[in-house]
């Protein structure tokens, strides 16, 4: 798989991830935790850092929220995660942090199930 391509399918399951963690409207300390752990693990070839993306991507997830648009931007995102292993993996992230903080939110198990209905299209 290309470079570019690989960047792009990081930056998507980074976005899916992003948008759990601020779906119930509170971003915990555990989930912030969970965020930074994963991030370190993850290559990054992007121009911007992975600071600078994680504002960028934290304000879009929250203009999504507000506008009533959730259901577009998930779903725009889940449909650039093209490899098998990188939608198993974006399943199990955003399971993952979900329950990070200990509860699972009705906003963050509808994201899950617009993302599983997506991604095994």
């Amino acid at each position: 798989m290309g470079h570019c391509q690989d960047q792009q399918q990081r930056e998507a399951l980074f976005d899916l991830v992003l948008f759990l963690i601020v779906a119930d409207g509170v971003i915990t300390e555990q989930e912030t935790q969970f965020m930074r752990n994963w991030l370190d693990k993850i290559e990054w070839t992007a121009d911007v850092t992975k600071e600078e993306y994680y504002t960028t991507i934290l304000l879009k997830c929250y203009a999504a929220i507000k506008t009533n648009t959730v259901d577009d931007y998930l779903t725009h995102r889940a449909k650039l995660l093209i490899d098998n292993d990188m939608k198993q993996q974006a399943m199990q992230l955003v399971r993952d942090v979900a329950i990070a903080d200990g509860e699972l939110d009705a906003a963050e198990q509808q994201a899950i199930n617009l993302l599983s209905e997506v991604l095994e299209k």
